[in-house]
């Protein structure tokens, strides 16, 4: 599908019948769209994807480096083109993946610290029995949520500014349970950077 960068359009180009798909065969269906666009005066300067290993491997034939402990390189070039073709993760579908490795694990080090979705749970019940919200939607469906693994929506909510700064406020007022929760805040602030960046652009 190609989607207008100018105005509000969005086109199905093409769609290929497969069971499996190995990185190498979706680079070639890749390159021949943008190929067979271009030929029609379409310029592409992005793709975008979502965070799938054969996704991530077909980046990498294509020329670029994602691997954030390397040198990121988020282009490759078509042909002799001197215009680069940006690819980027599907923001939606990341902030799910963060959203998710944070109940399955549970914990996760961090260079501050530790992270847990402990707290996360303990803001949520903690409203429950105040019977409010602090300027957050946090609710039963955003805790347990794996029955509706593939709503956007209650991962936004969950790794959230408004959650950050509730948890804040909760170690500020010198809760007991929430001591220690500064990594935990760090952490959802950094995650919701690029995907309020994906929103603007």
């Amino acid at each position: 599908m190609i989607v207008g960068l100018q105005g509000h359009w969005k086109a199905p180009v093409a769609h290929f019948f497969t069971r499996t798909l190995q990185a190498s065969t979706q680079q070639q269906l890749v390159l021949h769209t943008i190929s067979s666009l271009r030929e029609i005066g379409v310029q592409v300067c992005a793709i975008t994807m979502d965070g799938h290993a054969t996704n991530v491997a077909m980046c990498s034939l294509l020329g670029c480096q994602l691997d954030p402990s390397k040198r990121m390189k988020t282009y490759f070039f078509m042909d002799c083109s001197s215009e680069p073709i940006y690819v980027f993760m599907d923001a939606c579908h990341m902030i799910k993946l963060v959203r998710n490795t944070l109940q399955a694990c549970r914990v996760i080090k961090a260079p501050g610290g530790t992270v847990k979705w402990n707290y996360i749970e303990l803001l949520h019940h903690q409203q429950q029995d105040l019977g409010l919200r602090v300027a957050n939607k946090l609710s039963n469906r955003h805790i347990d949520f794996q029955k509706q693994k593939m709503k956007v929506n209650l991962a936004v909510h969950t790794i959230s500014s408004s959650v950050a700064k509730a948890l804040q406020f909760m170690m500020q007022m010198g809760l007991e349970q929430f001591a220690g929760c500064e990594c935990t805040v760090e952490f959802i602030e950094v995650c919701i950077v690029p995907f309020h960046i994906s929103i603007v652009v």
